[in-house]
């Protein structure tokens, strides 16, 4: 009998410590590093297509800017001289982010009603489709960039 008690107590409290641990963690975290994760994929002799997922902290400007430094980061890697950009998008897609333990607690001192919020944001995402050029950039056409255009 005062085995079983011994175990049960055993149990309990560790039960409860994996519980807390569980309490511990925060529930929002800051994203950190890079602004994107981002996949380059040769297409074509001289093609290229990105595709990048910007963090919820990037706004459709960077997701924008960050695919044409991609761009020409490749066309300078690659040897080239200008890349002209022949398709592309911007999505974005709401998320909604509710805040943790909402609820009512009626085994608080005051009995209070605890209200839960939640915060819509946007997470942008992209591709873009690219040729690469050696010679001249074309001084007409608004879609043709050198890579020096984009140096940091």
């Amino acid at each position: 009998m005062k085995r079983n008690r011994i175990l049960m107590t055993a149990v309990t409290l560790a039960l409860g410590i994996c519980l807390s641990a569980c309490s511990l963690t925060p529930a929002f975290r800051k994203e950190t590093g890079p602004p994107t994760s981002h996949t380059v994929s040769r297409v074509g002799d001289a093609a290229y297509r990105i595709d990048l997922q910007g963090l919820a902290s990037t706004s459709r400007h960077g997701v924008t800017l960050h695919l044409l430094k991609r761009a020409a980061s490749v066309t300078r890697k690659e040897g080239y001289d200008y890349f002209i950009v022949n398709g592309g998008e911007v999505r974005g897609e709401n998320e909604i982010q509710a805040t943790p333990f909402a609820g009512s607690f009626p085994e608080s001192p005051s009995g209070s009603m605890v209200e839960g919020s939640a915060r819509l944001s946007q997470r942008y995402s992209g591709s873009v489709l690219f040729h690469v050029f050696k010679g001249e950039k074309p001084p007409d056409n608004p879609l043709a960039f050198e890579p020096t255009e984009f140096s940091r």
